[in-house]
């Protein structure tokens, strides 16, 4: 039985807004004027949203991991609603997804629905870098460097205290161990040269000694953005099946979630041919969350348990090639897109001037969906590989290959006795 009346979002849409308004009216804006690093649109009960900000309140921790890397993944949030055993309470929209996802269709196949008792509030975290510059800019570099985040002078890195500006990076700089034994840059703090972690709120990614008038960089306009989204519903129905977020995939992790979610990739040998200039890596981890996973201690499925996986959307930055989703028992592939001249397969690159087509960007990172005929169907425990490809022409900082996938939990069937 429903009981209440309950929602189900069956999409999400959003124009691409960074927006701004001039007029009275409303400017699609270039990636070279506004980049959206990530947005987080978490929806539902009122007194479901004030436990959560009761609680970042309290734990500045929990708090700096709601909008940032940890935020992207919807872990923090997830591992939260667990402990109330009941994630229909609210829900989250977007997590990684940013500029790259402006050609992305959030959408579910039925029966599969994010499931909103009431959807009372909203909670929208935005991380927008502001990329336009009085500076020349690098004319073999189509895109904005401060896409990647780098770590300026003005970052305080104490190694030995294992802090930037005083904090400890959050999440934590730590791979797995067979990732941590590529040497990636990205694993360790004395190595650590640009990333989330030099980006979080109220950073400036340029050199403000050298840019700005005062540290604060005081005299430089402020910009005021606005971002328009549209969201469809419909009433759920005794079919309708939640949804709920996958324990897989990214590639500096091999357990349950993630770990450090991004990574460096180094430019390649000097003399190497453009078309083997290419950075692989590759990782296994389990399809769901399941008991004793460490950061949800109250989750009480278990690890034999059933479920389908529903929607699959790929994260990657600048200079990604492909992202290839695998069984990793039977090697099948589950999903896969690539980059390619006519922008058909999945990851879409501008070659233009106007917004949504900029040149040198990523412009468009397409999901795979599966509807109840056709879902895979795993054990929470069985292993999916994951496979990312970048070009390694020139070096990047901060990039992340992931999986922000959905399953859906298989209820055991009703027998007649």
């Amino acid at each position: 039985m429903l009981g209440t009346r309950r929602w189900r979002s069956r999409a999400l849409m959003w124009k691409w807004f960074v927006s701004a308004q001039r007029a009275g009216g409303e400017d699609l804006v270039k990636l070279n004027d506004h980049y959206l690093h990530h947005y987080i649109l978490s929806m539902g009960r009122v007194e479901t949203m004030n436990k959560v900000l009761q609680h970042a309140a309290e734990d500045k921790m929990f708090a700096r991991m709601l909008g940032n890397c940890h935020g992207m993944t919807r872990a923090p949030m997830h591992n939260f609603l667990t402990s109330f055993g009941d994630n229909e309470d609210l829900v989250t929209f977007g997590s990684a997804a940013g500029a790259e996802y402006r050609h992305n269709p959030q959408r579910y196949d039925k029966p599969f629905r994010r499931v909103i008792k009431k959807p009372q509030v909203w909670m929208p975290t935005f991380h927008v870098i502001n990329t336009k510059s009085n500076k020349p800019q690098n004319k073999s570099l189509p895109y904005s460097p401060l896409l990647e985040c780098p770590c300026t002078p003005q970052r305080k890195i104490d190694v030995a205290a294992g802090t930037i500006d005083g904090q400890p990076p959050e999440p934590p700089i730590q791979c797995s161990p067979s990732f941590a034994a590529t040497g990636n840059p990205s694993c360790s703090l004395s190595t650590y040269v640009g990333g989330w972690r030099c980006c979080e709120h109220g950073v400036f990614l340029i050199d403000t000694d050298k840019e700005c008038s005062d540290p604060e960089c005081s005299k430089e306009p402020e910009d005021e953005i606005f971002m328009k989204y549209t969201f469809y519903y419909e009433d759920a129905t005794p079919e309708t099946r939640h949804m709920e977020p996958s324990a897989c995939c990214d590639v500096t992790g091999t357990t349950q979630g993630f770990e450090n979610i991004e990574y460096d990739v180094p430019q390649c040998a000097a003399g190497t041919p453009p078309e083997k200039c290419l950075h692989v890596v590759e990782t296994v981890q389990p399809v769901g969350y399941y008991q004793n996973h460490p950061k949800a201690p109250k989750d009480n499925h278990k690890a034999d348990d059933l479920v389908d996986v529903v929607f699959a959307s790929p994260h990657l930055h600048v200079a990604g090639l492909s992202l290839e989703l695998i069984d990793n028992v039977t090697n099948k592939t589950l999903c896969f897109v690539y980059a390619s001249k006519d922008n058909a397969h999945g990851v879409m690159y501008g070659n233009g001037t106007q917004p949504g087509n900029e040149n040198g960007y990523m412009t468009g990172l397409l999901p795979c969906m599966w509807g109840g005929e056709n879902a895979p169907r795993f054990q929470r425990n069985h292993p999916l590989r994951t496979r990312a490809v970048y070009n390694s022409s020139r070096g990047h900082t901060g990039v992340m290959s992931l999986w922000l996938m959905d399953v859906s939990p298989v209820k055991d069937p009703d027998f007649l006795v």
